[in-house]
């Protein structure tokens, strides 16, 4: 073999290993480093000529690309004795081909042979057979972009990865190089915090570091308590909302976090949702909604979701429009207009089940102790007289009915107005005024009633009047 870029080789080696050298894509220079070092410590040319085979037998079983990127690494980082260490090979060896790629990708981009060669990496095989590949890729780009690789390569961060999963190790990598927050993000308390809350709420946390790059903020105190306290479902919703809308001082400020905490989890859980899906911050942040924990309370989790809805949806309008500029008309930071109302119960399923079961009790009683089958002409005459019987028992039975459901509507309508009132969303007698509110009145002058309530009740804040 012609081998003027080799020098002089012992006469033993092999041109087969330089050819698999050169064919995995070692250059001149990093051959030159190799020989250099394994000349010095080869005691004769067959000592030589077999660990010249075996660097050409770890190129050639971790494939093509991982073995370019480790011949670069020796040509980069000159450290000829750490990389050809049979340490170093047996971690190769025992990850697959795509992360060995990435792992000597990351030792020529930060040139910390030291901490990727140390101990604790190369016993750590077992924790990339636990991260799927794309964790992997984040894992290595961290440490590239950082240059953190003894931070990101201590026990506690490998086994954090490993206890949250691939999905939420792959955003916890990410927000390292998307932030450079390396000291914040392997905190112990941060750690703590994110096995507390669970997996998927922890993904969209470390995804909400990433992608706002809020890091003082979404590390502070005050919010991982928050999260702890309204529990791993709502905090991942609100986490999301913040990823989502980019509202981080508004999303983490204390009116926020104590309207949430006081609605319950559940409905905690329905309001990051819906801003989440409606990107309405300003409107559903407003002191206004802030100030309606007590009617969210009130109307249960379920109801809540029409309601925060109905805000999040709302169109901001100009107040001169059609708002008639009154001192006691409610201020609205985001001039939310509208408020939808909630669906009012009519009881009519109530009335049919009563007109029912009392219709069965009739006709079993009739047919059981009334002998209506004496006879069949007799019998005639009596079923005429008990079905004629029989209807003015339902239609008295109906009128009753119909008039505890109206009872029963109205005070449902008066507890559900002395509630919003006091939290300062105000009904009025929409019948009273000129009927010309572009927003509940249609051009045949119908009231909106599947929107704003009955017309006695409006709660559209355009047209609104004082509260009857």
């Amino acid at each position: 073999m012609s081998n003027g870029w080799l020098g002089q080789p012992p006469q033993h080696a092999d041109e087969k290993a330089f050819k698999t050298l050169v064919k995995a894509g070692c250059g001149q220079d990093e051959i030159h480093l190799i020989v250099s070092h394994i000349s010095k410590d080869s005691k004769n040319g067959d000592d030589w000529a077999k660990k010249l085979y075996d660097i050409a037998a770890f190129a050639k079983t971790i494939g093509i690309p991982a073995a370019k990127d480790y011949f670069r690494a020796i040509g980069e980082t000159k450290a000829v004795a750490e990389l050809t260490d049979e340490r170093v090979f047996n971690f190769a060896k025992s990850i697959d081909p795509h992360t060995a790629e990435w792992y000597f990708w990351t030792i020529w981009g930060t040139k910390a042979v030291a901490e990727l060669t140390a101990d604790r990496v190369l016993k750590s095989a077992e924790f990339f057979k636990a991260i799927d590949g794309l964790a992997t890729v984040e894992y290595f780009l961290a440490i590239r972009e950082t240059k953190a690789a003894a931070e990101l390569t201590d026990e506690k961060v490998l086994n954090f990865a490993k206890s949250i999963g691939s999905d939420a190790a792959v955003d916890y990598f990410g927000a390292f190089w998307e932030t450079r927050a390396v000291a914040k993000l392997t905190e112990e308390r941060i750690l703590d915090f994110a096995r507390s809350i669970g997996s998927d709420a922890a993904r969209e946390y470390f995804r909400a570091i990433r992608e706002t790059k809020a890091v003082e903020e979404l590390t502070s105190e005050r919010v991982l308590t928050f999260a702890k306290t309204i529990g791993n479902i709502a905090a991942e919703d609100c986490f999301r909302a913040i990823r989502k809308t980019k509202a981080v001082a508004e999303l983490t400020s204390d009116n926020v976090f104590v309207f949430a905490e006081s609605i319950g989890r559940n409905a905690a859980k329905e309001y990051f949702r819906v801003i989440e899906s409606t990107k309405a911050v300003a409107q559903l942040t407003a002191e206004s909604v802030l100030d309606t924990a007590g009617v969210v309370r009130a109307i249960g989790s379920d109801a809540a979701v029409d309601y925060f809805l109905a805000i999040g949806e709302s169109k901001v309008e100009d107040s001169s429009a059609g708002m008639a500029k009154d001192a006691s008309s409610p201020t609205h930071e985001a001039t939310v207009q509208i408020l939808s109302t909630l669906d009012i119960p009519t009881y009519n399923g109530h009335r049919v089940l009563g007109l029912l079961g009392l219709s069965a009790f009739f006709w079993f009683y009739v047919f059981q102790y009334a002998g209506l089958g004496i006879g069949v002409s007799r019998g005639l005459l009596d079923l005429a007289i008990v079905a004629g019987v029989w209807a003015c028992m339902l239609y008295i039975a109906n009128f009753l009915l119909g008039t505890i459901a109206q009872r029963s509507i109205e005070q449902f309508v008066q507890r559900r107005r002395r509630l919003l009132n006091e939290h300062g969303i105000p009904w009025h007698d929409c019948l009273a005024g000129d009927k010309q509110c572009r927003y509940c009145w249609s051009t045949g002058h119908s009231h909106a009633d599947d929107r704003y309530d009955y017309g006695r009740f409006c709660r559209c804040l355009a047209c609104r009047t004082a509260p009857s």
